[in-house]
């Protein structure tokens, strides 16, 4: 997967300044996960988010820690519309990928 050329800003997520969006990262193409899923196209719809090239999102799925606990990951990602796999897809920096517990909130 390609990679986001733009890291959170100071490392820190913007939990509160961006939009979220559900997306399955079980679901990724060559150039970042497909926002394909029905789950992802039915919150687009219920937000009334417009994809578009570089519009920023904080995307997210369910997760749970070794204890069975709700634990989402959540990662800073790019919109792109991917040639290759001929829908939107979400850029994002693996390494940024974080789970709620790790974010002190």
């Amino acid at each position: 997967m390609r990679l986001a050329p733009r890291p959170p800003e100071g490392g820190v997520l913007n939990i509160n300044k961006m939009e979220t969006l559900w997306v399955d990262f079980q679901n990724a193409g060559y150039d970042g996960v497909r926002l394909i899923c029905k789950g992802t196209l039915k919150e687009l719809k219920e937000k009334n988010i417009e994809l578009k090239d570089d519009l920023q999102l904080l995307i997210w799925s369910d997760d749970e820690d070794d204890n069975g606990r709700k634990d989402n990951l959540l990662v800073e990602a790019v919109v792109k519309f991917s040639v290759v796999d001929h829908c939107w897809v979400a850029q994002f920096d693996e390494n940024n990928l974080k789970h709620e517990s790790q974010l002190g909130h």
